[in-house]
């Protein structure tokens, strides 16, 4: 009898993982991007963080591509990076357990000291930088999260052109891909993903949901309903904030539409409408992300005009770059440089010689590529050896450019077409000395 029991309880269990399985729905487990494979491109520079925060016409609306949330082999609800089949059940079956938490229910989630160490891939073009520098920029303004270049952190995200828009949530642990695939790389949709990053799932997700909006079921494609699930209140939670039909992580009124002429998502509140995430930051977008991370407040101040824009300032002071690279140093470091309320150099002085070393493991590949030139800011500092830019190396104080784009307005050739003023401010990118 004992041996039939366990037989029947073996059996019973087969058929339920079986069933289990069965009933599936055929999304991407893992991640799919070979980020191995992929070629690191130089960090984001302070200057092109500047011109984004400066060029306005890269926050433009985008019509919804709902491409990839028509397809039956996709992201689980269009974007969202699954890493096992056993997250995948749980998410399903509403399981209050890790795979499905957000960073708000889950701290460990959450990005430490609201820092996210990131690499970014070569393939993106200058333009394309821009608008991942833009986006960047708006969480750096409106939120106290930054995104910083990856050193030595073990945790951190990889910014790639992959397979579509993708990205896991929250911190997951070791690097984790942010997928910029063809078509993704426009403000909304980097905001959108990166927000997945902090720990958001999408706001129609949300346990109350079916107060604000009504899913019209019978337009879904088939196959496709899950994706339309609700989380639990423990599982989601809401920050004490109301729902957002703003939201830059709303889904579209046409997602998983089998009729894309007629909408899957109606709001219930009479004159509310859905953008979907192309239009950016809501106000509770940036609430939220506050909320979260504990910030301050709603906005992050702007800086004082004594203060160091680089998490690098003090120690690259501290190796005498004040005095080696002081175009770019007393206008981004002048807390570190001491350089508070005065704008005059200090006589030139033969700092004490330390290791020339690199910082990063790409810095040969870059400096081959063009880029000690083209993004001095961010190599000279921090890829020394391959830029020959060592801390030994004296520097006139006749010899300095006074802005910091004067290496990119040398590449663009502007020394020989606007020579009146590259010649007298930009000495050193143009060879004036």
């Amino acid at each position: 009898m004992f041996v039939r029991n366990v037989v029947l309880i073996i059996l019973a269990t087969l058929l339920s993982v079986a069933k289990t399985n069965e009933e599936l729905p055929n999304v991407i487990i893992g991640d799919p991007n070979n980020a191995s494979s992929d070629v690191i491109g130089p960090a984001i520079s302070e200057a092109e963080f500047e011109a984004a925060l400066a060029n306005e016409n890269l926050v433009t609306y985008q019509p919804e591509d709902n491409s990839a949330l028509t397809s039956q082999d996709t992201f689980f609800q269009g974007d969202i990076q699954i890493k096992s089949k056993d997250q995948l059940i749980e998410i399903l079956q509403n399981k209050e357990g890790y795979g499905q938490s957000s960073a708000i229910s889950n701290p460990s989630l959450k990005w430490p000291n609201a820092q996210i160490p990131y690499f970014i891939s070569s393939s993106f073009s200058t333009a394309e930088r821009a608008v991942i520098a833009r986006a960047m920029a708006e969480y750096h303004q409106q939120t106290c999260i930054t995104f910083i270049p990856r050193t030595t952190h073990t945790n951190y995200i990889h910014i790639l052109k992959g397979r579509g828009c993708s990205s896991m949530i929250g911190r997951v642990g070791g690097a984790q891909t942010v997928s910029l695939g063809s078509g993704c790389v426009n403000y909304g949709t980097v905001l959108h993903e990166l927000m997945h990053a902090t720990g958001f799932w999408h706001e129609q997700s949300r346990f109350d949901r079916d107060n604000y909006v009504t899913i019209n079921w019978s337009n879904v494609i088939k196959g496709m309903a899950y994706n339309f699930n609700k989380k639990t209140h423990s599982v989601t939670q809401d920050l004490g904030l109301p729902y957002d039909y703003s939201s830059v992580m709303h889904y579209a009124q046409y997602a998983f539409a089998r009729d894309r002429a007629v909408p899957t998502i109606y709001p219930k509140q009479h004159g509310a409408q859905i953008y979907g995430s192309k239009k950016g930051f809501s106000m509770l977008d940036k609430k939220g992300l506050n909320l979260l991370y504990q910030c301050s407040g709603t906005t992050k101040p702007k800086p004082s005009s004594c203060e160091d824009t680089n998490n690098f300032c003090s120690d690259w002071a501290s190796k005498g770059q004040c005095q080696s690279n002081p175009a770019y140093m007393h206008v981004h470091c002048k807390k570190s440089c001491n350089k508070c309320g005065t704008t005059v150099y200090p006589k030139p002085v033969n700092p004490k010689p330390t290791a020339c070393v690199d910082k990063n493991q790409y810095c040969a590949d870059w400096a081959k590529k063009g880029y000690c030139i083209s993004n001095a800011a961010y190599m000279k500092p921090s890829c020394p050896k391959s830029c020959k830019a060592c801390d030994n190396t004296v520097v006139s104080t006749n010899c300095v450019d006074t802005n910091a784009f004067c290496p990119d307005w040398a590449t663009k050739g502007q020394c020989n077409s606007n020579p009146a003023y590259m010649h007298k401010s930009c000495k050193k990118s143009c060879s004036k000395c």
